[in-house]
Order: structure tokens, then C-alpha cells, then sequence
């Protein structure tokens, strides 16, 4: 959502909305530790279907995806940058290979350190639709009033700024002979690596190795872009990266901070200024706020799904896989970003950490509590929902987002053309979509939800949302037990425009669910 559409919805917001009489609210029921068959109980048959079987006892979640390395303890690694130097978001379109740079080598070659790796390696950056961060270069080619100086003003600066570093092996695969080299980049370079057990950066002079080769662009082979060529001397993986800020309350004048509050966006970082506000808000009230800038890197990587009819159950695995791979991703930065603070401000021991999430944010936030349960003391999710492939599928922000795109190739659907190709589903197609999904999803908030019945949790829901549709939202709802629920008559847009109206209460929530058990 841009700054000049919340600017608008802000004018326009009915000044009622924070009246009580314009919002409905559904307390949490009184056992709010209730099993965690509580809530299929209010799941329509159709879900109830759907559900996992428990997982049996085990000593590792196989619901967790790998990470290169393979230690389940260390998926990643924390590089810290300057505070000082702000960063431009940028979102790679659905054809757009973004080339890497020396930071992505930097990057890369840091992590490998941190996580014991000794052999050759080669990696790939992050892909089409994919956002990430890079440096806001000094702007001098235009008039001074209108010049961006690559500068931030003091008073935006955060405390702390940094980025959590992964990546995933890529399996081996035979390229096809009509395979085009992709990264054509100087055979040699330097890299800035830190030392960890001295602090010290040492400057290292790499030699690349031949680039990976990629699928030709009409290769039927849908997986192979994600493959890589035989080489037992060395791994192929894809890099990711998510980046943080952290401001804390002590710095800004508060004498002692409350706890920490976790802010788990939108996507592609939004609402900003939504977000900037509250989080000005939080840490002048006594909280540390520590700021997941965007989704993931490649949360937001294009895949393309052509959907045949009767061959749904084929396409919502591999979109299952895909959807768990960036949820925990999500999951694995956001505790390596709260256990890398904790490091910074031992101050903080015992205070409780409160997650905070935003439309996207909201959908992961589940997951991310479900990962590092004995972390979180409570939540707050603002207009989010479960099912993400049905989400993906009816959002009307499906065409921004441009993540999971599902084309349905029928036959005998109503409109189809010559060549059988519609983009609706089939009468009861998406039902089969969803409920196949569902089936092989591990880390769908509709899942991971029902682990947080022993946690306070707060919802704020919009009635009308047709960004994350509305039905989805209650079947989170369901999910989570049923907890606390303010809901308002309006659509996705005008909840995020009246939150600033709504932070007193929701930090008021906070204090009474949150921190006075705590001190209880």
C-alpha cells in the first residue's frame, strides 16, 4: 500500500472507527489453554477433512525444512550493517534474473564461514519477484531541492540494523543441451568477511568457478530452474536473506523498556507509514521494537501453476512444499533476530516478546511462533488468515504480489477457449486446490495456529477484506481457539488506515493480557 493511497484512506476514514459501537468484539473463551482439537471443532467438514494427523514423538519436527549446513541449530547467519546507511527496496519482476554483486558474494562466502563450511561452493542469488534491500546510492545528477542525499535524517536512524543470511541446497539435476549460462561476472573479486572471534573484517581475493548453468526458458521441465549440474567437489545453494532494524526505548529517553515488540509486516514491508507510526509509537511507550523490514527475500519469488482439472492434488504439493520452505524461512530469521538482540541487550533477559503481524506478517506469524514457542508471551494479528494458497488464489492484491500465480487449463470449463485455457477454476475446483493443499502443508498458519492456544492472542479483523478474504480470516480465528477478536465492517485498506486509532488499545491489550501476567 503506497503512502499516497494511506494518505488518502486516512482523509477519507470515517471518524467513528474508533468508537466502539464500529467495531464487534469476541472475547477469548475462558479456557483459553484448550487442546489443540479445540478448535477443528468449529472447522467446517470440508476442513476437518483436510487436517494433519498429530506427528508422532520424535526428537526432530520434520516439519522444519533443512537449511544448508544442516545443523538444526544454526540455519543462518546475523550480518550487521550501519545503522547510518539507509537501504532501497526493489522488487524484481516475474522475468527479471538479478545479477549478482560483491555483497551477494560477501554474503555468501560470510555464511559459509559462520556455518563450518570448508569445501567449494557455488550459489545463485535470489530470482524473479523476489524483494530485497540495496544500498540508496548518493543522488547528484539532479537539482538540490529534489536531491536524495543516500542519507537518512537522525531522527529515523535505528539503533541496530542487520540482515539473517541463508540457504538452501539446490538438488542435482542434468541441465537440458540447450541450457543457457546465466551470471556473467568477473572471474575475480574481494570480500569483505568478519571474523567472529576477533571482530576484525579480513578482505579475501575470490576466484569464481563457472556459473550455473539454467533450463532454456522453454524447458518443459518446471523443477529445473531450481536445479543444479553434477559436481561432487562442491554444493550449489540458493541464497536469502531477510533484513531488521531495531530501535531501543532506553536510547530514545524511556528509563527502563517493558519488553520487546515484534513487527511482522505486510507484504514488501507494508503499510510503511502505517508501520513507522507504530513503531515511533511502541518504543516511546516503552517498548524495543524490533522490525522485520520484509518477508524473506524470496518469499515473494514468482512460480507460475497450470492447474488441469483432475490433477489438482499434483500442483498443490509442490505449492505446499514451496509455501512451507518460505514460512519457515520466515520463522528461522525472525528467532536468529531475537536471539541476536538478546545478545546486544542483555538488559532485556525475562522481558516478554510480543509478536505483532500485519496482513502477510499475521498469515506467518503462527508459524514463527510455532518454531520458537518458549519465545513468544503473547500476539496481536491484524487482518490475517489461513489457507495461503486459497489466499493466493482470491486476493485482489493477487496481481501486485505476483508470488504463487495458479492458471486453470480446463477443458469443460465454462469460457474456455479453442485451446482450453481459462484462469477461474472449474465449479469445486479450488475446494479440491485448497483441500489437497491443506493436506500437504505442514506450516500453514492453519496448522501451526492451533499450537497457540496456551498464548494470549488478540485479532483484529476486517469483515470485508478481499486482500486476505475475509473467510479466511475466521477459519484463522477458528484455528487459534477462537481468542479475542475486534472486528469491523470494512475492507483490508481502511483497517490498516484507522490503526493509528486503535494503537492506545491495542497497547492497552498488551499490558493486561501480556505484562501483568508476566509480573504475576
Amino acid at each position: 500500500m503506497s503512502r499516497l493511497m494511506i494518505s488518502v484512506l486516512l482523509t477519507a476514514l470515517p471518524a467513528g472507527l474508533a468508537a466502539t459501537g464500529c467495531r464487534s468484539v469476541q472475547l477469548a473463551p475462558q479456557v483459553q489453554g484448550a487442546s489443540a482439537s479445540y478448535a477443528g471443532d468449529h472447522v467446517s467438514a470440508r476442513r476437518e477433512t483436510a487436517r494433519s494427523e498429530p506427528a508422532e514423538s520424535s526428537t526432530v519436527d520434520v516439519r522444519w525444512p533443512t537449511r544448508w549446513g544442516g545443523d538444526d541449530e544454526q540455519r543462518g547467519t546475523i550480518i550487521e550493517l550501519d545503522p547510518e546507511e539507509p537501504l532501497r527496496p526493489i522488487h524484481l519482476s516475474r522475468t527479471h534474473q538479478f545479477r549478482s554483486t560483491p555483497i551477494e558474494y560477501s554474503d555468501a562466502n560470510q555464511l559459509a564461514a559462520d556455518i563450518g563450511i570448508t569445501r567449494g561452493f557455488k550459489f545463485k542469488a535470489e530470482g524473479p519477484g523476489s524483494f530485497l534491500f540495496i544500498p540508496n546510492p548518493e543522488n547528484t545528477a539532479t537539482p538540490d531541492i529534489t536531491k536524495d542525499s543516500g542519507k537518512q535524517n537522525a531522527a529515523d536512524m535505528p539503533d541496530l540494523a542487520f540482515k539473517f543470511v541463508s540457504a538452501t541446497p539446490i538438488p542435482p539435476a542434468t541441465p537440458t543441451p540447450e541450457a543457457d549460462v546465466h551470471n556473467e561476472l568477473p572471474k575475480k573479486f574481494k570480500a569483505k568477511i568478519k571474523n567472529k572471534e576477533t571482530g576484525e573484517d579480513e578482505v579475501f581475493e575470490l576466484t569464481l568457478g563457472e556459473p550455473i548453468e539454467a533450463p532454456h526458458k522453454d524447458s518443459k521441465d518446471s523443477t529445473a530452474s531450481s536445479r543444479r549440474m553434477v559436481n561432487p567437489d562442491e554444493d550449489y545453494v540458493e541464497l536469502q536473506r531477510t533484513w531488521f532494524t531495531y530501535r531501543d526505548p532506553v536510547l530514545k529517553g524511556v528509563s527502563e523498556a517493558n519488553g520487546t515488540i515484534v513487527l511482522l509486516p505486510g507484504m514488501f514491508g507494508t503499510p510503511d507509514v502505517i508501520i513507522d507510526g507504530l513503531e515511533k509509537y511502541w518504543y516511546k511507550n516503552g517498548f524495543a521494537v524490533l522490525r522485520m523490514r520484509s518477508h524473506p527475500s524470496r518469499y515473494t519469488q514468482h512460480r507460475l501453476f497450470k492447474v488441469r482439472l483432475g490433477h489438482e492434488a499434483d500442483d498443490a504439493k509442490i505449492a505446499a512444499e514451496l509455501s512451507d520452505e518460505r514460512v519457515a524461512e520466515g520463522a528461522y530469521a525472525t528467532k536468529a533476530a531475537v536471539d541476536f538482540v538478546a545478545g546486544k541487550r542483555p538488559e532485556m533477559d525475562g522481558k516478554p516478546v510480543v509478536l505483532v503481524g500485519m496482513s502477510g506478517g499475521a498469515m506467518m506469524l503462527p508459524t514463527v511462533y510455532a518454531y520458537a514457542p518458549e519465545t513468544y508471551a503473547g500476539s496481536v494479528l491484524i487482518a490475517g488468515g489461513a489457507d495461503f494458497m486459497k489466499i493466493a488464489i482470491e486476493s485482489n492484491y493477487k496481481h501486485w504480489i505476483d508470488a504463487l500465480v495458479f492458471e486453470f487449463w480446463n477443458e469443460q470449463a465454462p469460457g474456455s477457449n479453442t485451446f482450453g485455457n481459462v484462469f477461474e477454476p472449474a465449479d469445486g475446483q479450488l475446494e479440491a486446490l485448497s483441500d489437497a493443499y491443506l493436506r500437504a502443508s505442514k506450516l500453514d498458519a492453519y496448522h501451526t495456529a492451533q499450537e497457540m492456544h496456551d498464548v494470549p492472542v488478540l485479532i483484529l479483523h476486517a469483515s470485508t477484506d478481499e486482500a486476505v478474504p475475509a473467510e479466511t480470516g475466521d477459519l484463522l480465528y477458528q484455528q487459534l481457539g477462537q481468542p479475542e477478536r475486534w472486528t469491523y465492517p470494512i475492507g483490508h485498506e481502511l483497517i490498516f488506515a484507522g490503526l493509528p486509532t486503535q494503537a492506545t488499545r491495542i497497547n492497552r491489550w498488551i499490558k493486561e493480557h501480556v505484562l501483568d501476567n508476566i509480573e504475576d
